[in-house]
């Protein structure tokens, strides 16, 4: 979206500068900021022709001027600020085809209400706001460093205003070589009169040539020996017409001749006094076009010197630099200027890691503004037009031929789209219509993302609540009443309707099934957010479960996301009978055991009772009872530490009664649970087989009844009762066993 005036050059020193060990340091930034300078004056003369040709004709002496010195101040102050040392900045031309589009509409406007009076006060003042409001712009995005988002502008709106500003070229550079209006309806017109014809094909087939040429070779050196040998030829074919310098000159075939010799400044402080402010708000929409426009052409130029030149580049400085610089050219009277991919880069490629290439640059457009107008008197317009209609083939190609093997035809299409509203409607439009329909085909290809992550049941996935023999059995053989669907992304409209349809399949099921899903799980853990048109969706899925007798169990769901879902009446409180919210997955999971455990018919709950399980561990109670001999009752009160994460201890522990949970510290506070163990369990077993730390804090979640086993006692118990101490491992071994299998279930889940 810069300048592509020419192309790179690796090169360069090697095939113009021959010596160049002999020079100084100083001689690279030197000549790239000579053969850069040249070609931004170039560019300053085409734009300013651009902008104020047709009927504003009169003024483009001083429209020149208004480029050059917004060259010098953006140059200058671009290259002492930027975080990239020998970059060139100056006016680019896709902001000239906007700020084209607001003098004429402003001249019109202003024609309108007074024929007599003068726009260019107006548009003078229109361009100096415009440059304000887009420093400040800029500059706000750098303080706030939010350069970042340029990654987040959809590709086919960027291609798409790269080829509808390359149709504008082309349209502008028409109109600077005939003299006549180029729009649209006026092209036939144009094409049908042989004067005009006359005049454009010259620089029409000089656009052409200029494209082949600069695509083929790459040259640093080429573009300008190019302009200069048009510019030869043009008054070679003039005298071997027999024609003079004046002639040419009166027939309109040079820029000149002007009314004012000086270039600058454009208007006084008196002439303030004629700006029609109210035809001037009226082109606030470009002003803000411009605004948007310059700013992502100055991160995406930057990205592209960054590729360029291997070197990294602090984009938020860009646009601080910019900014300023912006601002302060405002003032004088300048244009919105930024950062040259083309020309930063070539000064790279020459050698230069000064600022000096940038301000001698500015220099040169400095040098023509204090000669004034007799150094761009005799610029032929066909040269001119060429250059702007090279400018707009080479948009148009990148765009329109070079996407045509790189985009979806859906991209493509949105390209195309916004090019054809451009050339029928205008700039403004032909962009608003782009943006709304990537807006819409980005909708409909994110609601194609399956938003739920995982869909897993009951069976595959439980809380980490250690249970007994009976409760696990009862578990299974009601784990069918529990899904748990776990979610991703963002949710609105679409992905929430896809939400809806999978939660439906799963609630309603089978007439006659009678494990038809009871609970209902959503884990929000993965959900960036929510949109409000989601809400919904969720109010239909909450009917939905009330009104099939379904428990919506939400976990993990953010603040942001909760204060959503309960102003839309999704969840209603703490007390709400249909939909409850958990902090986390395994509370989810834990509060949904528990009440299927609860409401599980009593002949499927046989007691928890440790000394009933340890009788078929030892082989009846005698066994069972000298066992107990080697063990230490510990009462643990509610909120007792049994041990600490991280302390050394050589012991295990079995649970009669009560609760344990072991916890994940960081920075010594319980941060997760990992395990809640209740009546029948064992905690503390690798302390004593391995001897490590320990790996997480176990706290007595109620009231404990245990007995410890201590590393001494195991070792006792070893030597004189071995056949205890062999199905006492045994039992330690089976217990692991299971809770492996417990683990993995809903690894294994995932992959079904």
């Amino acid at each position: 979206m810069t300048r592509q005036a020419t192309k790179d050059s690796s090169e360069l020193l090697d095939n113009a500068l021959p010596g160049k060990g002999k020079w100084s340091r100083f001689t690279p930034s030197l000549v790239a900021g000579l053969v850069s300078g040249t070609l931004v004056v170039t560019f300053d003369i085409s734009l300013g022709a651009l902008i104020f040709n047709h009927g504003l004709g009169q003024y483009l002496s001083k429209g020149i001027g208004i480029f050059l010195i917004s060259s010098v101040v953006v140059g200058v102050l671009v290259s002492l600020l930027s975080s990239y040392k020998p970059v060139i900045a100056a006016p680019q031309e896709d902001a000239a085809v906007i700020l084209a589009s607001m003098a004429s509409a402003i001249a019109t406007g202003i024609a309108q209400k007074d024929p007599a009076a003068s726009p260019f006060p107006t548009i003078v003042a229109a361009i100096a706001i415009t440059s304000v409001v887009a420093g400040g712009f800029f500059l706000l995005l750098g303080i706030l460093r939010l350069g970042i988002l340029v990654r987040f502008i959809p590709y086919p709106v960027a291609g798409g205003f790269i080829a509808g500003a390359g149709w504008l070229l082309c349209q502008g550079s028409i109109s600077v070589m005939s003299g006549q209006a180029s729009a649209l309806e006026d092209l036939p017109r144009v094409m049908q009169d042989p004067d005009a014809l006359k005049r454009v094909l010259p620089g029409i087939l000089f656009g052409v040539l200029l494209l082949l040429l600069l695509r083929r070779f790459s040259s640093l050196l080429l573009l300008p020996i190019l302009l200069a040998g048009s510019i030869a030829v043009f008054y070679i074919a003039i005298h071997l017409a027999g024609l003079n310098v004046q002639e040419v000159l009166a027939s309109g075939w040079l820029l000149g001749p002007f009314p004012t010799h000086s270039l600058w400044p454009p208007i006084g402080p008196s002439d303030l006094a004629d700006v029609n402010w109210s035809v001037l708000f009226g082109s606030a929409g470009n002003m803000a076009a411009v605004m948007v426009m310059a700013a992502t052409t100055v991160l995406l130029s930057a990205s592209g010197v960054e590729l360029a030149t291997e070197q990294e580049i602090d984009l938020d400085r860009e646009l601080r630099a910019t900014g300023v610089a912006n601002i302060i050219t405002g003032f004088f009277g300048g244009v919105v200027g930024y950062l040259s991919l083309t020309e930063s880069s070539m000064s790279y490629k020459a050698g230069s890691n000064s600022r000096l290439s940038g301000l001698v640059a500015a220099s040169i457009s400095g040098l023509v503004l204090i000669v004034g107008a007799d150094a761009i008197l005799y610029f032929p317009r066909p040269v001119l037009g060429g250059l702007i209609a090279y400018l707009g083939f080479h948009f148009l190609i990148n765009t329109l031929y070079e996407g045509w093997f790189r985009l979806r035809r859906i991209e493509y299409f949105v390209i195309v789209l916004i090019l054809f509203v451009v050339a029928v409607r205008g700039f403004l439009l032909g962009i608003a219509v782009g943006l709304g329909v990537s807006f819409i085909l980005f909708a409909l290809s994110y609601s194609r993302i399956e938003v739920v992550r995982n869909a897993i049941s009951g069976v595959h996935l439980r809380s980490n609540v250690a249970r007994s023999d009976g409760e696990e059995m009862t578990l299974m053989g009601r784990a069918k009443l529990l899904y748990v669907l776990q979610l991703q992304g963002y949710i609105f409209f679409g992905t929430a309707y896809n939400l809806l349809t999978s939660a439906q399949q799963r609630i309603q099921g089978d007439d006659d099934d009678d494990d038809k899903v009871r609970y209902l799980l959503l884990d929000f853990r993965h959900v960036n957010g929510i949109d409000s048109s989601a809400i919904a969706s969720f109010l239909r899925l909450r009917r939905l479960a009330k009104s099939n007798g379904v428990k919506l169990i939400l976990t993990e769901v953010r603040t942001e996301i909760r204060n959503h879902l309960e102003r839309g009446e999704v969840v209603t409180g703490e007390q709400d009978d249909v939909c409850r919210i958990y902090p986390d997955l395994d509370r989810g999971l834990e509060a949904c055991e528990n009440e299927i455990i609860s409401d599980a018919p009593p002949s499927m709950l046989p007691p928890p009772m440790l000394f009933y399980d340890l009788q078929d561990v030892f082989n009846g109670r005698e066994d069972m009872l000298r066992f107990l001999g080697y063990l230490e009752r510990v009462e643990a009160p509610e909120g007792y530490n049994l041990f600490r994460q991280g302390d050394i201890s050589k012991d295990l522990y079995l649970i009669e009664s009560g609760e344990l949970t072991a916890w994940l510290e960081i920075d010594g506070k319980k941060v997760k649970r990992l395990r809640t163990m209740g009546p029948g369990s064992v905690v503390g077993e690798s302390g004593l087989y391995m001897g490590e730390k320990r790996s997480a804090t176990v706290t007595a979640s109620r009231h404990a009844t245990l007995y410890r086993l201590s590393e001494e006692a195991l070792r006792r118990m070893t030597a004189e009762s071995p056949e205890l101490a062999a199905a006492f491992h045994h039992f330690v071994v089976t217990l692991l066993a299971r809770r492996i299998v417990h683990s993995t279930g809903p690894v294994k889940s995932l992959f079904n």
